[in-house]
């Protein structure tokens, strides 16, 4: 499917940078919003925004310049996100606003600006990428955790309301080996209980043994062509199928084991 103009957040690195490089090849006009440009390119159709998502004000200021200068966008990727990892007692509340702002917040304010006109142009797609964290919690990230659930429940909502245009993507992502976990928010480590230790040491684990982003890029292109609308879950086999499936078989309290077990053994 070929789009014209695309907005990609946190197209920088990882997924993102994936997608980038993808409509880049398709000659699309492509808008990549991060904080910092990393990759600089020549290439004129890529266009770089330098803007704070966890800041609410310069995303509703992004949206309103794109719409004067560029007008609608054919397909909005809400694909920027973060971790912070802290002891619940010791968590910064800067970082609860800055987590929430990034994870929903934002995306949900891109959704109010470009939703309704897609709507009225009956065309366009918006994919949020949300994570396997809404099903099976990850042990001192509680606001990431939150935060990508509540996008994914706004996605699913957004599905029902909008019927054929725009088309809405809750595409929920398992552990994909990037840079997340260095760029993630933490205390200092010298202070870490040896519960936490353990579970990091864990969280670690699963990113390196993981897909890469090119291989989760290939699958959200391929569904993003498939032009429909739904709940689609990415990854490795396990992330695809068994933890979903797991998940609706088992209770919570067989969950909750069966997670302590993984993260603090």
């Amino acid at each position: 499917m070929k789009f014209k103009k695309v907005i990609i957040t946190g197209g920088s690195r990882g997924i993102g940078k994936t997608l980038v490089d993808h409509f880049l090849k398709e000659k699309c006009e492509v808008h990549v919003v991060a904080r910092v440009e990393k990759n600089k390119s020549t290439d004129p159709n890529l266009h770089f925004h330098s803007v704070d998502l966890s800041v609410l004000k310069k995303t509703e200021e992004f949206a309103d310049s794109f719409l004067r200068e560029h007008g609608i966008p054919d397909l909005l990727v809400n694909n920027a996100g973060s971790g912070a990892f802290y002891d619940w007692g010791n968590f910064p509340e800067s970082e609860i606003y800055n987590q929430m702002n990034l994870l929903f917040s934002s995306p949900v304010l891109l959704c109010r600006k470009f939703a309704p006109l897609m709507f009225k142009q009956q065309k366009g797609i918006i994919v949020n990428i949300s994570s396997l964290a809404t099903l099976y919690p990850v042990p001192y990230m509680p606001i990431y955790n939150a935060g990508k659930s509540a996008l994914s429940s706004y996605t699913r909502s957004m599905i029902l309301e909008f019927d054929k245009f725009p088309k809405f993507l809750d595409l929920v992502i398992g552990d994909v080996c990037t840079d997340f976990n260095n760029e993630a928010a933490k205390s200092k480590q010298d202070n870490w209980s040896e519960r936490m230790q353990v579970a990091w040491r864990q969280i670690e684990r699963q990113l390196s043994t993981s897909p890469k982003p090119s291989v989760i890029g290939k699958e959200i292109i391929r569904i993003i062509n498939n032009d429909n609308s739904g709940l689609f879950y990415l990854g490795s086999l396990f992330h695809r199928l068994i933890y979903p499936f797991l998940f609706r078989l088992l209770s919570f309290p067989i969950v909750k084991k069966v997670l302590h077990n993984r993260y603090f053994s």
